[in-house]
This record gives structure tokens, sequence and C-alpha cells, in this order.
């Protein structure tokens, strides 16, 4: 009896379960699921398009941001009302570390990890070696590290050429390394760190490295110099005949590093996406390059200087540094102005005579001349300038028209006063 009692009571609560459901059901079907029952996903996509309209809105807000110091200053200079002036500026302030955090912010949302391009290496290096015959091990490092997604895909096709070069050139034969007294296996490393507001990558072998003597010889049957230039070339400067327009090593044209497209294009297309390239090679011990490009190319930073009355802007992930030089510290070389700065020489050129500038850069009472110290081509080259106004963020924007084709121009940026601020493209200037 007992038994019988408690499975009718079984039955009648399943039932009555079943209709509690149902009537859920139902209820959801009207009104929907309740809030507890409900999760949210975290991960919100978002097309492309919009964000770089946040980040086109980010640079104006900080050229109108820009314009509160003028107004600073008009305000104390012309009106003579001072603690206006220094009202202006402390919002001025405030208002700039939150344009900054905001791009900041926003950055974010559009960077991406290198291994989105680093992934396809493994494969190709394996491909390509065996084809070769060579034994090549491939490490790869920090591809955690995170740049802006347009500067990623700028990233591919230098990193390929790069990769298929070292294969190519840079490996010796599993048997001549051996004779070598090297590993039978090379290594190539892929490494990738951040370094303030740029991302640098890494591409270094352990191979046969470049013979200066080779390239001296490779670029004078080219007609690149001549065997006078050759001679007086260090092996530095002869290893940078590598990004020389036209020059190759490769004896013919293949499929894999020698197909006709030289390092003077892949160092091109990083330039102008704002970064460098720069080559370190031991003959014998291996070669590194190191590729530099900036985290974002939304905001440009830019050295304000001064020249003949006129100002120009220079990218400052190009700039070495700023420093007043003394008229004594200047000296003439073969009829080039030279100063030494850190133990090492450095050649001087004036602004204004690149420029085609009328006056010449006259030193302050102290009798000094401001240089700005840039890189260009691997070396350091310093400009002659009247004066420096500052560093500033600027949106960048490129010339429209005949002007685009000016290469000594990076581009033109709006300045806080309304005046147009012409930004300088050194490595093409000089």
């Amino acid at each position: 009896d007992w038994l019988a009692a408690h499975m009718a009571a079984r039955a009648a609560g399943a039932t009555a379960a079943a209709g509690g459901g149902e009537r859920r059901g139902e209820d959801e079907g009207r009104f929907g699921r309740r809030a507890d029952d409900v999760q949210i996903g975290k991960v919100l996509k978002v097309d492309q398009a919009k964000v770089e309209r946040m980040m086109d809105l980010i640079g104006e807000m900080v050229v109108a941001k820009n314009s509160l110091p003028y107004l600073a200053n008009r305000a104390e200079n012309q009106f003579g009302v001072r603690e206006l002036a220094r009202d202006i500026k402390a919002q001025y302030a405030v208002i700039n570390r939150i344009a900054e955090e905001m791009q900041d912010a926003i950055m974010q949302v559009r960077m991406m990890p290198v291994s989105v391009v680093l992934q396809r290496f493994p494969r190709l290096v394996r491909d390509i070696s065996r084809r070769l015959g060579k034994e090549v091990e491939l490490v790869l490092e920090g591809e955690d590290t995170e740049a802006d997604k347009n500067i990623v895909e700028v990233l591919a096709d230098p990193l390929m050429h790069m990769v298929r070069n070292s294969l190519d050139h840079g490996f010796e034969m599993p048997e001549q390394r051996l004779a070598s007294g090297k590993p039978r296996c090379g290594r190539l490393l892929i490494r990738a760190v951040q370094e303030s507001d740029r991302v640098r990558i890494e591409v270094c072998d352990d191979g046969r490295g470049i013979d200066p003597e080779q390239i001296r010889r490779k670029a004078v049957a080219k007609g690149i110099i001549d065997e006078a230039q050759a001679e007086r070339l260090t092996d530095a400067q002869a290893q940078e005949l590598v990004f020389a327009p036209g020059f190759s090593t490769a004896d013919a044209i293949t499929d894999l590093s020698g197909r006709g497209v030289g390092m003077d294009v892949v160092r091109t297309a990083l330039s102008n996406a704002g970064g460098t390239l720069e080559l370190h090679s031991v003959p014998g011990a291996g070669t590194t390059l190191r590729l530099s490009l900036p985290l974002s190319v939304a905001v440009t930073n830019v050295m304000v200087v001064e020249s003949d009355g006129q100002i120009f802007g220079v990218p400052m992930d190009l700039v070495v540094e700023s420093v007043r030089l003394p008229m004594a510290a200047i000296r003439s070389i073969k009829q080039s102005m030279t100063t030494v700065l850190r133990g090492a020489i450095v050649p001087l050129v004036a602004l204004n005579s690149l420029l085609a500038l009328p006056a010449e850069p006259q030193p302050n009472a102290d009798d000094e001349l401001a240089a700005l110290v840039v890189r260009a081509g691997g070396e350091r080259v310093g400009l002659l300038v009247d004066q420096f106004r500052g560093v500033i963020d600027v949106l960048l924007k490129p010339l429209p028209g005949e002007l685009g084709r000016m290469a000594c121009y990076a581009g033109s940026a709006l300045l806080g006063d309304g005046s147009v601020l012409m930004v300088l493209n050194p490595k093409e200037l000089l």
C-alpha cells in the first residue's frame, strides 16, 4: 500500500512539473526568457570602418585641442589676461590627458597579434629548406606582440621577402656548415617586441653573412658605384648597398628570393608606413635585419622646427636627438660640415639648403647652432635649423595632386592656429 501511494505521488509531481514547463515555455514565447537565464557574450564584433571613423574623430580632436595653447598665449600677450591664460592652459592639460587616454583605448580595439603574420612561416621554411636541400630550424618569439591592424598587414610582404632571402642566400648547405664548424642545422629566429610606441621585429640567421667584397664587385658590375667609390666604402657601407635600387646578388631570377625584387622595395614599403629597416651582418656568422614600425598610424608625433622664418615638422620616430652645437665644435671635412657626437662623426646639412631657401641658419646669442639629428639610410645626419619649436601630435594628411609626388614631404597637418604644417620626409630629403 505504501509503495503504491508513493508511486502515485511521484507520478502526480512529474505531471505538475511538465505542466509548469509547458507554461514556462508559453511564457517565454510571449515574454522572452528571464534575465537570469540569458548570458550576454563579452565579445563585440564591430565593422572596421566604424573604428576607423572613431580614429579620424580622435585625430580631429587632437587638432582642436592644439588650438588651446595659442588661445592662452593670445589672452596673455594681446589682452593681458594672465589669469585666463593660466586657466586655459590648465584645461588644456586635462583635455590633453583625456584625448591621449581615448586614443589609447581606441588603438587597443584595432590591435591584433603579429602571430597572424608569423603563423604562415613554419610551413614556408620547412617547404623551401627541403626544396633547397638545407636544414633550417625556425624559432618564433613574441608572437603575442600586438600592433595596429594596418601595420600588421604591412609586415606580411617584407617579412616574406626577408625569410626567402635568408633561406636562399643566407644559409649554407649542411656539408658546408659542418666544414665551417657550425651545426648541421641552421637556425632562423624571428623575434617581435614592443618598444614604447613602436613594434620591432628581428629576422636573424646564423648563415654565411654578407660578404662586403662580393657586394662591392656586384655594385661596380651593375654600375651602381665606380671602383674608386667602392674602395672608399667601409664594410658596413658596402653592406648597405643591398638596399640600392636595382641591386641584387642573384645571378638569375628564380621563384624564391631573386625574383627581380630587391631589398630597396622592402625598405621603401616599410618607409611608406613610417617604418625603418636596418641591417647588421658578420661574414661567416650570420645576418640580422631589424624592422621598426609605429604601433599605430592614426596620430603622428612630430618635432616642429623653424628655418628661414618658416616652420616644418619632422616625424619623431626618425629623430635621434636635438642639440645646440657651439660654432667651435663644427668642422669642415672635404667641403662638408661635420661634428662629433657621442664619439661618432655626424655630417651636418643646413635644412635651408635642402629646401632651396635663401637664408643660412643663424647662431643664437651664445654662438650656437640648433641641430636636429635624424636617422637616414642607417646613418645619423644633423639638420641645421634656426630653432626648435617643440613636439606636438598632428593628424598627418597626404598632399594632394602634384604636391603628392614630392617625396621630400611626408604630408601636411593643420595646426591649432589654423596654419598648415609641412611634415618632412628626411630619408628622401637627404
